[in-house]
């Protein structure tokens, strides 16, 4: 799975780019769009993609989400889209 598009469009000046886990983040992403003023790209996943986020999850433009963690943690793996279903 190739990641052009996103690359692409991260060297607009001023562009915001969304790539949604789930269902529930992909919802949000498209409301924030349709109220961001200016550019905005959402690369979307497979429909058959497990819900990893609760409807009550709230996302804003800019911020990331910690999907598992513990105490022990001595690692960070940092995923987007797909690569978020564990």
């Amino acid at each position: 799975m190739g990641l052009e598009d996103i690359a692409m469009f991260r060297t607009v000046p001023g562009c915001v780019v969304f790539y949604p886990s789930d269902a529930v983040s992909c919802f949000h992403a498209a409301t924030l769009a349709a109220n961001h003023k200016g550019m905005v790209f959402i690369r979307t996943n497979r429909p058959e993609t497990k819900v990893i986020y609760d409807t009550t999850e709230k996302f804003k433009i800019g911020e990331s989400k910690v999907v598992v963690s513990n105490k022990a943690d001595k690692l960070t793996i940092v995923g987007a889209g797909i690569t978020c279903e564990y």
